[in-house]
């Protein structure tokens, strides 16, 4: 006689007893290791950013830093929920923080610049991108907003050299990991910024379509394809309106952690908090 297995569904009781048994499995395997559950805190933020619940995550951050303040990742992870949720002084803090720990964090030298140019404050910006380049001088992204910056300064002849960089880069790139480009689209996003500021619109549009058949989602992208297809109508129409580089509109790309967790949000945020104040309890106890 065959058996056929129907599954089990939990339901709302049993859901509550198991987060219960989990949490006493948590709060037992993390309370003598503050370090491993600050991580397990910031990963758990790292969702909560993911969904844009950047106020729960940058507590949670906090929460984490608490228990291991000289976690540079921690510390660039809250510079990103702070800068995505406008609190850009905070964000320069934060990334100043990991910086003070790991002098040598390019990404969070990146940060900083990305921060410090939503601020406006246009030279410390490029300072902090100069100091990412001298690390990774492949660094597309900072080359580009570096010459942004330049640009929005008014010296335009330094800013075409950067944009021009952008692109030589990311053609080398495409040639020497065609596999790997064929799936990254801020490669092709930043390409098609850089193209898009030189005025060359077609060659952007197709950068930027790349971008979009990589990630279907990727808002910066989408707006590119929108505003070079909109100069590429006015052109027809007026031809003398584009004839040279504008300053595009795009989405501010902001880092975002990669979600961990496939427990749902909540319960992950439940699960962490127990945990934290029963490592918080048992360090002061």
């Amino acid at each position: 006689m065959k058996m056929r297995y129907t599954g089990i569904r939990m339901g709302p009781a049993l859901a509550l007893i198991a987060a219960v048994l989990l949490s006493f499995f948590v709060v037992h395997a993390f309370a003598d290791n503050p370090s491993e559950l600050a991580m397990t805190l910031s990963k758990t933020a790292d969702d909560l950013v993911a969904q844009e619940r950047y106020t729960e995550a940058i507590d949670l951050y906090n929460q984490a830093i608490a228990l291991d303040p000289y976690s540079s990742t921690i510390w660039n992870r809250l510079g990103i929920a702070e800068m995505s949720a406008g609190r850009y002084p905070d964000a320069v803090v934060a990334f100043q923080r990991a910086l003070d720990l790991d002098p040598y964090y390019a990404r969070a030298w990146r940060n900083k610049g990305d921060a410090l140019q939503a601020q406006g404050d246009l030279p410390a910006s490029n300072e902090a991108y100069d100091r990412a380049l001298a690390i990774n001088s492949n660094d597309l992204h900072a080359i580009l907003q570096k010459g942004i910056n330049l640009q929005k300064m008014g010296r335009s002849d330094q800013a075409m050299e950067a944009y021009s960089e952008v692109i030589r880069l990311a053609e080398k790139e495409v040639r020497r990991n065609p596999n790997e480009a064929k799936y990254d689209a801020t490669l092709w996003a930043n390409k098609g910024e850089a193209l898009a500021r030189l005025g060359r619109f077609e060659e952007a549009l197709t950068s930027y379509q790349t971008a979009v058949s990589i990630n279907p989602k990727y808002e910066r992208a989408l707006t590119g394809v929108e505003y070079v297809n909109e100069t590429l109508y006015r052109a027809k129409v007026s031809p003398e309106s584009v004839m040279t580089p504008v300053q595009t509109v795009t989405t501010r790309a902001v880092e975002r952690p990669i979600p961990h967790s496939p427990v749902p949000a909540v319960l992950s945020l439940l699960l962490a908090s127990i945990a934290f104040l029963a490592c918080r309890s048992r360090k002061h106890g």
